[in-house]
């Protein structure tokens, strides 16, 4: 039996043919922001402030009814090609403080609220 520990990715300095930009990371932020509102998550706004982290960004996102903000943190790596074949892991990415979960409607959750759902004319 053997057992491998993923230590995650430390995405450190930009390397041969791919740089990790902050325009880059806003793109990747947007794009979880456009499938959010696509899968009928509403009410949630991205925000402008950004907050780097050891090689990523940190984006929020907040619920306008509830008031509850959300982390998002990811690379702003342009060529991941470039990036994998230097590096055995591909690089993490955190919603919510976790590399494996997906945006929510229960991501916003706080006591006193609960979640509906509506029909509307498309």
């Amino acid at each position: 039996m053997s057992i491998l520990i993923n230590p995650g990715s430390r995405i450190g300095e930009p390397g041969e043919g791919w740089t990790n930009t902050l325009e880059q990371a806003r793109k990747y932020a947007q794009r979880r922001y456009d499938g959010m509102l696509e899968e009928g998550i509403q009410d949630v706004v991205m925000l402008d402030e950004v907050e780097p982290r050891e090689g990523r960004w940190r984006f929020k996102f907040k619920h306008t009814v509830t008031g509850v903000v959300v982390d998002y943190e990811t690379h702003g790596i342009d060529d991941l090609e470039a990036y994998e074949k230097k590096n055995i892991f591909t690089p993490r990415v955190y919603w919510n403080g976790c590399s494996s979960s997906s945006p929510e409607l229960t991501d916003w959750a706080r006591d006193g609220y609960e979640p509906v759902q509506t029909w509307r004319p498309s």
